[in-house]
Parts: C-alpha cells; sequence; structure tokens
C-alpha cells in the first residue's frame, strides 16, 4: 500500500473514534463506560439483552420463518471477542438444526436482527478476514451506542413490536444477482479511494451521512443493477472489503472472499456507522418512478428568465468550478446550481428521517420546495448525472 504523504478525509474522520477507544487504559475505559452509563440511564432507555432472551427471540425468528414449531436453536457466537478488552457481548448467534443462522443485537439500542441466512449454518471457526472484520464493526457500533444519548425511535419500535417486525423483514421483496465486481477488484478500489486526497467531496464516507441516508444510496446503486464495492476500516485503518450485490429490505447480500447466503444489515443501528467506505455512483431512475414532487407550474419559465440574468451567469460561473451554488427563493424554495445536470434529491430532516425527493431532467438547477415543512435546518443530498451526491444544508 502506498505512502500516505498528505491528510485524507479517512485520516480526519478517524481522529475522534480512535481517540475514543485507544487513547485510555481499561480501568480508565471501564470507570468512564459505569459514569456515563449512569448519568444517561433515565434518559437513552439502554438495555442489555440476555442470552435467554436473545434465544427465545431466534427462536421466534426461525418459527416464523419456517410457519412451523422449529428444533430449539443453539448458541454458535457471542462476538465478545471483538469488542476492547473483550468487555461485554455485542450481539449472539443462534444456529438452527435444520438449516440457517440469526444474530441477535445483546443491546435494544441496535435493530433486533442483525443478519441471518435460511440455509447454512454459522461456524465462527470458518470465518473469512472480512467477514470476521464485518461482524467487527457490528460490535465496536454497538459499544458505542450503548453511551450514545439519542433515543433510537426505529430500533425500539421493532423491539417492542417484535412479531410485526419479523412479518416486514421475512416479507420484504428479494433481488440480487451474481457479484459482478470480484472481491481482488472491489479491495483495489477502495484503497485507492482510502488514500487519495481529493475523494472527501465525492461523498464515498458513510461518517458523512446518517445511516438511513447511507442504506438510501447504496439501495439506489443496486436499484440501478450497479453492484457495490463496500468495506468496514477498523481503527487500525484495516480494510474488509465486500461487494453488495442483492437486497431484501433493510437487509443486504454481501459478497466477500467466498460466495455466501448470508443477508445482512449494512450498520446495526439508527445512529454511528461512520467507518464504512464505498465505490458510489448514481443509478438511472426508473421509467416507471413518477417523482414524488412536481415542481411548481411556473418553474420552466422563472428558470428560463434567471438564465439570462447576469446574476445567474456569475452563479453558473462558480458552479462550473465543482462546488454547488445555493440561491433563495423565499419562502422555503431554492435552486441549487451543480457543476453538472441534477437527478436526483432527498431531502432529510435534522434527525435523518427522509422527508421529500424530487427528480430532474436534464437541467443543472436543482428546484427544491420544503415550503410546507417547518422552520428549521434541512439536509439536501442531491445527485449529479456522473454519480457524483452534493450534501447541502439549508434553512427554512
Amino acid at each position: 500500500m502506498p505512502q500516505i504523504v498528505q491528510k485524507t478525509l479517512f485520516d480526519t474522520i478517524s481522529i475522534e473514534f480512535e481517540h475514543s477507544l485507544n487513547n485510555m487504559n481499561t480501568a480508565s475505559r471501564i470507570l468512564i463506560a459505569a459514569a456515563i452509563a449512569l448519568a444517561t440511564a433515565p434518559c437513552v432507555m439502554a438495555e442489555t439483552v440476555s442470552q435467554k432472551a436473545a434465544k427465545q427471540y431466534a427462536q421466534r425468528f426461525f418459527d416464523q420463518a419456517y410457519h412451523e414449531h422449529t428444533a430449539p436453536v443453539k448458541l454458535a457466537y457471542t462476538g465478545k471477542r471483538l469488542t476492547t478488552d473483550r468487555l461485554f457481548t455485542p450481539f449472539y448467534v443462534y444456529n438452527q438444526p435444520r438449516g440457517g443462522f440469526v444474530i441477535i443485537s445483546a443491546e435494544n439500542k441496535a435493530f433486533p436482527i442483525l443478519g441471518y441466512s435460511l440455509k447454512s449454518n454459522f461456524d465462527a471457526d470458518r470465518l473469512s478476514e472480512s467477514e470476521r472484520g464485518w461482524l467487527k464493526g457490528y460490535a465496536q457500533d454497538i459499544e458505542l451506542i450503548r453511551y450514545d444519548s439519542r433515543v433510537p425511535e426505529e430500533a425500539i419500535k421493532a423491539w417492542t413490536d417484535f412479531p410485526q417486525y419479523l412479518v416486514g423483514l421475512l416479507e420484504a421483496p428479494y433481488s440480487a444477482t451474481d457479484p459482478s465486481i470480484t472481491a481482488s477488484a472491489a479491495e483495489a478500489g477502495l484503497d485507492e479511494l482510502l488514500y487519495s486526497t481529493d475523494s472527501a467531496d465525492d461523498g464515498y464516507f458513510s461518517a458523512l451521512y446518517t445511516p438511513a441516508q447511507w442504506e438510501e444510496i447504496v439501495g439506489m446503486q443496486l436499484a440501478g443493477g450497479k453492484d457495490v464495492a463496500i468495506g468496514y476500516v477498523d481503527v487500525r485503518k484495516h480494510l474488509y472489503p465486500g461487494v453488495v450485490h442483492g437486497r431484501k429490505g433493510d437487509y443486504y447480500r454481501i459478497a466477500f472472499e467466498r460466495p455466501n447466503d448470508w443477508l445482512l444489515r449494512l450498520m446495526p443501528a439508527e445512529f454511528l456507522g461512520e467507518r464504512q467506505v464505498a465505490l458510489l455512483s448514481s443509478p438511472k431512475a426508473s421509467e416507471e418512478e413518477e417523482p414524488e414532487e412536481q415542481p411548481f407550474e411556473f418553474h420552466d419559465s422563472f428558470m428560463a428568465e434567471i438564465a439570462s440574468t447576469a446574476a445567474y451567469a456569475e452563479d453558473r460561473r462558480m458552479a462550473l468550478q465543482n462546488e454547488p451554488v445555493i440561491r433563495s427563493a423565499g419562502a422555503g424554495h431554492f435552486d441549487i446550481l451543480l457543476p453538472e445536470n441534477a437527478e436526483l434529491a432527498m431531502i432529510y430532516n435534522l434527525n435523518g428521517s427522509h422527508i421529500r425527493r424530487f427528480t430532474y431532467d436534464g437541467q443543472p438547477v436543482a428546484h427544491i420546495n420544503i415550503e410546507a415543512e417547518p422552520p428549521g435546518f434541512y439536509f439536501a443530498l442531491i445527485f449529479g448525472e456522473s454519480g457524483r451526491p452534493y450534501g447541502i444544508k439549508l434553512y427554512r
């Protein structure tokens, strides 16, 4: 791997995470963790899921999946060795004797089921390096989210209504193809991206997005018929690459060094998930897909008018220098001038909830209308025709 000469976005993202896990001794970690847990327990509703409870959840999963009472599940792995100093259990893996396994979170601030298979059993002794690395990513995110003060509403809802959660998980549509990218090609592309100095502007790092936004981006590329080279990077900057080549709801088929039939979440929780990297491009919108929002009726004439003004020409010149230019038309209307034609914009509130979606047809200006939304800050994720994502903060 080439020697790093310049500081990359990856280095910047790593600093705070590394300090939080590495720059303290074991005793300090335990004392700080205990203090934070006591201070935040009343407001974050964190709770460890016991092995007994996890086994019951795993049994209910297989009973629902096979539509019958199945043989008792057997504990196959806990992932404890993947956490800092092996201090706690992040998840439990249970095998079903008739075939299959399920990964149950040991923390109720993460989603209940992190991954599963209905065919193959889990064998910890035969895990590949990248398979183990992906599980390590789960473990470290769950370790950190225990002390996060935010309330994970979607995860709490899933634990509270577990039967309905299972229905949605198992009945979600499934689509997958054979991987079109080899594991070695994925690793080479991701390595180059990690150690480049200009990839920061291209939105390839999950730290720039919420987990929901990151999953939306990966899912869009899959829907466009393109596999995604993706990887988890640990605190030592070791890359564990894979290829996303299928999806079933919130769970993804990821090929690592060898084929598997696993379905895995990209991230275990609604927060954090800051150590993934992917080679992304924007898929073409489906021809059958109707845009959720139609531009207001005088938009075409409005665009023709401002295109003829000197102010627009100057803003367009600036946009061609690779940075978007924001123009506010008032009352929650914005025009974002890009250095290329816009294809799609997704709007999120500060909680990370997806609230709006706009599509465009060959225009270098993305019009955004959040007039109906309450006052506050919003995040716009706009894709150009080249596949480059542009992240923009707006105030309504």
